[in-house]
C-alpha cells in the first residue's frame, strides 16, 4: 500500500511539473528569460580571481588563441558532473588546436573543489559568485522557489548557500567560443539543461 501511494504521488509531482510554462519546467523564473549573447557579438571582456588567486583576464588569454567558455551550474548537478568529467577526457583536443577551456560557475572555490573531486577537471575553473560574468554575457536567471525546494530535497544542496548570496541565482550552462578578435563565433544555448555542447561541436566550430 505504501509503495501505491509513493508511486501516486511521484506520478502526480511529474503531472504537475509537465504542466509548468516551458521556462519553470528548468527552474527559470518567468520575470526575466535569459536569451544570451549571440553569435556575431563581441564577448564582454571580465577579469576573475582564480582559486590559487591569480587573476584571469579573457582578452589577455585570447592573445595566446581562441577560448571556449563554458557556463555550469554547480557541484549537486549530476548532469554538469556528466559533462564536465567528459569534457575532461577531451579537452586536450581543444588544447592542441590553440583554444583554451575555461568553466564559469555561480559556486564558491570550496564547491569548486568538489566539482573538481567528482569530474577530475583539470581545465580552468572560474567562480563568479557575484555574477558579473553570468550576467554579461545575458545566461543568469533567478531561480523559481519549486525548483529551489526540489534540488533541496532531491540533491540535498541549497543554491543560494552554494553561491553565497541571498537569492539563487543559476547560468544557462551555454557554450560560447570567442575568436582571437573577441568574437563570438560560436554559443550553444538551451533552457533545458539537460542539452549541451558536445566536444565535437566545440572541435568543429574553432577557429583556425
Amino acid at each position: 500500500m505504501k509503495t501505491f501511494f509513493a508511486f501516486a504521488l511521484l506520478l502526480a509531482s511529474l503531472a504537475a511539473w509537465a504542466q509548468q510554462p516551458e521556462p519553470e519546467k528548468f527552474g527559470v523564473a518567468s520575470d526575466h528569460i535569459p536569451s544570451g549573447l549571440k553569435t556575431g557579438e563581441k564577448a564582454p571582456d571580465f577579469t576573475e580571481k582564480t582559486a590559487d588567486g591569480k587573476s584571469f583576464n579573457l582578452y589577455n588569454k585570447l592573445k595566446e588563441g581562441p577560448v571556449v567558455l563554458v557556463f555550469y551550474r554547480g557541484y549537486w548537478c549530476p548532469v554538469c558532473s556528466r559533462y564536465l568529467s567528459a569534457y575532461q577526457d577531451s579537452a586536450q583536443l581543444i588544447i592542441d588546436r590553440g583554444a583554451s577551456f575555461v568553466a564559469v560557475t555561480p559556486e564558491t572555490y570550496e564547491f569548486v573543489e568538489k566539482t573538481r573531486e567528482k569530474t577530475k577537471a583539470g581545465f580552468t575553473i572560474l567562480s563568479d559568485t557575484d555574477g558579473k560574468i553570468m550576467e554579461a554575457f545575458g545566461v543568469n536567471f533567478r531561480v523559481t522557489q519549486d525548483y529551489q525546494a526540489r534540488i533541496e530535497s532531491g540533491l540535498h544542496a541549497n543554491i543560494a548557500k552554494t553561491n553565497t548570496q541571498e537569492e539563487a541565482v543559476l547560468p544557462v550552462p551555454a557554450t560560447y567560443i570567442i575568436d582571437r578578435d573577441g568574437f563570438i563565433v560560436y554559443r550553444q544555448f538551451d533552457l533545458d539543461y539537460g542539452k549541451r555542447a558536445s566536444i565535437k561541436d566545440m572541435l568543429a566550430n574553432l577557429p583556425e
